[in-house]
C-alpha cells in the first residue's frame, strides 16, 4: 500500500546510533548502520557529530528511493514532538538542545523527533507485539532505563508528551548514586547497565568475585563481564544480576497493579545481553501483583522488532505526515 513511502530512521540511545531506511509498511530498506555516540572531552554527546554520521545515509536513501518522506528521530530523553527540542536528555548531557531543528536545516527535509520509548511503544503497536493489544507497556533497559504506556487503544504521553521516564522515580535520594538527570536514586541507577557494570566494578574491587577481576584483566568489569561470570556461577555476579531482576520484577508488579496493563514488551541492551532475563522478571513479577486476574492473564515478552525504537522512529514520519494512523 505503502512500499514508495520511506523514512530515514535514526535512533540515538545512551551510547550507541541505529541508522536505516523503513517503508510504512514497517519494513527496512537497508541494513541498520551501528555507531558508538560520539561524545566530545566534556562528556556531552556531539550533536554536530551525530548529524555528520547521517549524511551519507541521507543521501544514499535518496538515491535508493528516489525520495524521502522524512527523518524520525528517536532520543533516548525528554523530546518536545513539535519542535524537535531536546529539553533533556540525561544519558547524553544534552539541555534545551534543538537537535531536530539542526537535523532539519543540515538536510532539508521534515524532522519528526520523539522519546525512543514512545517511539518504541508506538511501533511495537502498529507493527509488532503491541498489535490488537489495548493496554501494555514497552520497558527498555540498557545504557538508562524507560518505559511507556498504550492506554485503552491510545498512546499516552502525558501533559508535556514526557510520560516514560519509567527509570527516574526516585528510590533513595539520601544514600543512592547520582543519576544523570541531576538527581540521586533513580531507579535507572540500580539496574540499568551502567548499574550493573558498577557493581560488578564494586565486587571485583572488594575481593568478593576473583572471576570478574580476572574477566576484567586489570580494566573496568563491563555489564556484559557480569552476565558471563553470571553464567559460570559466579556468587557475587548472580547476587548483582538476581538484584536486578526482584527491583524490575517489584517496580514493574507496581506498573502493572496501578494501570490493570496485559502485555509488558521488554527491550534494550541488558534484556538483549541475557535471554534469560525476561523469563526470569516473568516469573519473579507474579510476586508483586495484587489481583489473580493479573497473575493468570498478563503476559511478559520481549520486543519483536529488531529494534523497535528504530522502527518507531519512521511510525513517527508516517503517523505524523497522515499516511499511517494508529
Amino acid at each position: 500500500m505503502h512500499k514508495h513511502h520511506v523514512a530515514l530512521a535514526v535512533d540515538i540511545g545512551g551510547s550507541k546510533v541505529e541508522i536505516a531506511a523503513i517503508a510504512a509498511a514497517g519494513t527496512a530498506r537497508t541494513e541498520t548502520a551501528r555507531y558508538a555516540v560520539p561524545f566530545g572531552a566534556d562528556g556531552v554527546a556531539d550533536a554536530q557529530g551525530l548529524i555528520d554520521l547521517l549524511a551519507p545515509y541521507v543521501e544514499g536513501v535518496r538515491q535508493l528511493e528516489g525520495h524521502v518522506d522524512g527523518i524520525g528521530l528517536s532520543v533516548c530523553g525528554n523530546i518536545e514532538r513539535e519542535t524537535g527540542l531536546a529539553v533533556l536528555v540525561p544519558n547524553l548531557h544534552w539541555h534545551n538542545l534543538p537537535f531536530g531543528r539542526m537535523v532539519a536545516d543540515r538536510f532539508g527535509l521534515p524532522v519528526y523527533a520523539a522519546t525512543d520509548v514512545r517511539l518504541a511503544a508506538q511501533a511495537e503497536a502498529l507493527w509488532g507485539a503491541g498489535r490488537g493489544i489495548r493496554n501494555f507497556a514497552w520497558v527498555t533497559i540498557g545504557t538508562g532505563c524507560g518505559a511507556y504506556l498504550f492506554l485503552d487503544g491510545r498512546i499516552y504521553g502525558g501533559a508535556h508528551g514526557f510520560a516514560g521516564n519509567f527509570g527516574h522515580y526516585t528510590i533513595d535520594e539520601a544514600d543512592g548514586y547520582p543519576c544523570g538527570c541531576g538527581r540521586r536514586g533513580c531507579l535507572e541507577t540500580y539496574v540499568a547497565g551502567p548499574a550493573i557494570a558498577r557493581a560488578g566494578q564494586a565486587a571485583a574491587e572488594e575481593g568478593r568475585s576473583l572471576l570478574l577481576r580476572q574477566l576484567a584483566a586489570g580494566g573496568r568489569v563491563t555489564t556484559s563481564m557480569v552476565f558471563r561470570a553470571e553464567a559460570q556461577g559466579d556468587p557475587a555476579a548472580q547476587a548483582i544480576i538476581q538484584e536486578v531482576v526482584h527491583r524490575l520484577a517489584v517496580s514493574l508488579g507496581g506498573l502493572v497493579t496501578i494501570l490493570d496493563l496485559e502485555l509488558l514488551i521488554l527491550g534494550g541492551g541488558v534484556i538483549h545481553a541475557n535471554p534469560s532475563l525476561a523469563a526470569r522478571i516473568d516469573r519473579s513479577i507474579r510476586t508483586y501483583l495484587m489481583t489473580a486476574e493479573s497473575v493468570r492473564d498478563l503476559r511478559v515478552v520481549t520486543e519483536s522488532l529488531p529494534n523497535s525504537a528504530l522502527y518507531g522512529a519512521a511510525s513517527e514520519v508516517f503517523l505524523r505526515t497522515g499516511l499511517l494512523e494508529l
